[in-house]
């Protein structure tokens, strides 16, 4: 304990006596992490089990297929989805969804953004957080009552700051009932566009006239991936069989919900992009912050020479050096992440919504995982980094040259 406190009560007394290069070393960091907080949590957004994704690793979507010649096929037509589905077996659940751009009309407001008819299962399959209330029911579903679900961002919009759930909205001359809000998220967790989720029965699948539907079907934990979808590959050809049309599809094309969020992305990216990204955030400031470190270190080269001659080893030199540089990476990591969701609130209003009008999230929360997985150990490369080279410079210069004032 009490050279833990040789360490520390130091590397404060330097802190305190070197005042703008200790707000500089700080905010520098800061800015270094936060956008390295947010590339993390948007990789875990696309590869960790992120709601509404949670059974992404199971989850096969059948949307749209190709002929031999590369040309698109029809959807599984929405008359047809029930039969389809008779013939896959060993599945859970499945949920179907549609999209059409529409009018939604608010107590206050309305907005046009695309809404997605679902069937009583989708909840089921998608495990969205809700903010409030509920997903509708399968009963309700059932007997064809008006329910739907939105999404926070929808609800402040469209009710200010008033309780969303038990209020309704119009759409396509339907007034629903909002039986919950779900909380907004990343549109790197999902290929969900939608903000609006009604109930399918009221689908009159206008103004597309897009009769089709995508299905995503759940698989237990227990089926092997390649064998569900090697179920579904043999009902998919079948199907286009029977319409005379022949489709080029194999259990290796036919991807999960995680697969295709990945190959979203690109795999390419994921592999090399973000490491590279992430290297540069690390790096460049790093050798801004590690240049001045080198002046300030020798400022203290005097004091390091004289503890060096009254017997003070050098490992225990620099470790001294490297807790002061420790506590000022710990301290710029924490504003950063304080400056967390104010970037991404400003790069989602100005970079993005603002460019293209829409409200979509980029971010909506910085997960556990990343900051034990991802910052705490890119904060220790840090520190290394930026106070590593100068703490050995320090430490190795010849403590009698010093003493005299520098070499001659």
């Amino acid at each position: 304990m009490n050279r833990w406190k040789n360490y520390i009560i130091p590397a404060f007394y330097h802190i305190r006596h070197n005042l703008s290069f200790a707000i500089f070393y700080v905010l520098g960091t800061a800015l270094a992490f936060v956008f390295i907080a947010i590339v993390l949590q948007l990789v875990y957004s696309v590869v960790g089990n992120e709601p509404p994704m949670v059974n992404a690793d199971r989850i096969v979507c059948v949307d749209e297929f190709l002929d031999p010649q590369g040309n698109p096929l029809y959807k599984i037509s929405a008359k047809e989805v029930s039969g389809f589905m008779e013939e896959i077996q060993g599945y859970d659940l499945y949920a179907v969804s549609h999209t059409e751009i529409a009018d939604v009309f608010g107590e206050h407001t309305f907005i046009t953004r695309p809404v997605n008819y679902v069937n009583a299962d989708y909840w089921n399959v998608f495990q969205f957080e809700f903010q409030e209330g509920r997903a509708f029911s399968r009963q309700e579903f059932d007997k064809k009552q008006p329910v739907a679900v939105i999404d926070k961002s929808m609800a402040d919009i469209l009710f200010k700051e008033e309780s969303a759930v038990g209020k309704k909205i119009e759409c396509q001359k339907v007034v629903y009932t909002i039986t919950g809000v779900v909380k907004d998220v990343s549109i790197f967790t999902t290929g969900i566009s939608g903000k609006f989720w009604l109930s399918d029965k009221y689908n009159t699948f206008t103004p597309s006239g897009d009769r089709f539907y995508e299905i995503y079907v759940l698989f237990p934990d227990e089926m092997p991936v390649i064998a569900a979808k090697q179920g579904i590959v043999r009902v998919v050809k079948n199907y286009y069989s029977r319409q005379g049309e022949e489709v080029d599809v194999s259990a290796e094309t036919l991807y999960t919900m995680r697969e295709s969020l990945i190959r979203r992305v690109g795999v390419r990216l994921l592999a090399y992009g973000v490491p590279v990204v992430l290297l540069l955030l690390l790096v460049i400031p790093a050798i801004n912050i590690m240049t001045l470190n080198v002046a300030n270190s020798n400022k203290q080269s005097e004091e390091i020479a004289i503890r060096r001659a009254i017997g003070a080893p050098r490992s225990a030199l620099f470790f001294q050096m490297m807790t002061e540089n420790l506590i000022l990476v710990v301290v710029g990591v924490f504003f950063g992440l304080l400056l967390f969701f104010p970037m991404v609130y400003w790069i989602e209003e100005v970079c993005v919504n603002g460019v293209t009008g829409g409200t979509d999230s980029l971010v909506t929360d910085i997960n556990s995982l990343v900051i034990l997985g991802g910052i705490f150990p890119l904060m220790l490369v840090f520190t290394l980094l930026t106070g590593g080279c100068s703490a050995c410079l320090a430490v190795r210069k010849n403590m009698a040259v010093v003493l005299k004032g520098g070499a001659e």
